[in-house]
């Protein structure tokens, strides 16, 4: 298989009419310089809608880390002798453009191209309706296809739509450093709050805990108090009792032996007097 030089395309060019429309000046190096076309979709849109650039040079501009669907402005009729070979001109790749579609296009194919592109670089990148954007190479097939490109793509002229949707599905995930950093950011805002939730439960739970030991601690200390009181003052109670009962005794015994020495001396009163009448 053999690319052709610039030559060759521009004979086949005029022969098959392989690109409309089409400017010699675009035809450098064995390879075709093809335009932004009319149509364009990016995933941070505002609508999450095709954009449509009406006027030449009207800009479209692919924020870092998003993707983009790019029309062609070119019809391509490739030959069924031929297959073709699609990248995106050096000076947009440096910046960080990367066609993550596919790099060929089918012998028979006719229509626009749709480039699927990603954003991998730091800035914002701007393209322009009209813009030579893309190559394309033609390559010789070492024979003739029987049939021509009868696939999903066929007569191509818009952005198809099932794209469009893929891309904005809810449930879609890109693989884009910004929408997952942005994700990362909401979990680590969402964990921050249930942290914080949990930090201020656990502060409650401590909080009420502590209350819980030190009331436990006074309850204990209080009845550890009144039990030495009680005991102390039930010990006083009987050493008083104690005391009230042998200071009775004493009492009583008093009170008997003054019972006694009253009964000897009425006693003795009484021999006194009856000795003082003989």
């Amino acid at each position: 298989m053999a690319y052709l030089g610039t030559k060759s395309f521009g004979e086949l060019q005029e022969k098959d009419k392989v690109i409309l429309p089409f400017q010699e000046s675009r035809l450098k190096s064995g390879a075709y310089e093809l335009s932004l076309g009319s149509e364009v979709f990016r995933t941070d849109s505002k609508d999450k809608k095709k954009e449509i650039l009406k006027e030449n040079k009207e800009q479209v501009k692919i924020n870092p880390g998003q993707f983009a669907l790019l029309l062609t402005d070119e019809v391509l009729n490739i030959p069924l002798d031929k297959i073709a070979f699609i990248s995106i001109k050096a000076k947009i790749k440096l910046r960080g453009l990367v066609n993550v579609s596919g790099f060929h296009v089918d012998p028979g194919f006719k229509g626009k191209l749709v480039f699927s592109v990603y954003n991998a670089g730091a800035s914002q990148i701007s393209l322009e309706k009209g813009e030579p954007c893309f190559l394309i190479w033609l390559a010789e097939l070492s024979e003739k296809e029987k049939e021509t490109y009868n696939g999903e793509h066929k007569n191509q002229v818009n952005i198809p739509l099932r794209y469009v949707d893929d891309l904005t599905k809810e449930d879609s995930e890109l693989a884009s450093p910004n929408a997952l950093l942005k994700k990362i950011n909401d979990n680590q805002k969402e964990l921050i709050a249930k942290i914080g939730l949990i930090e201020k439960d656990q502060t409650a739970k401590d909080y009420l805990i502590k209350t819980a030991v030190g009331l436990g601690i006074i309850i204990l200390f209080k009845f550890a108090f009144d039990w030495f009181a009680y005991d102390n003052g039930f010990k006083k109670g009987i050493e008083l009792k104690q005391k009230e009962i042998l200071n009775d005794s004493i009492i009583n015994k008093l009170i008997l032996e003054k019972k006694t020495l009253i009964f000897e001396i009425d006693s003795l009163n009484k021999i006194k007097a009856d000795r003082t009448k003989k």
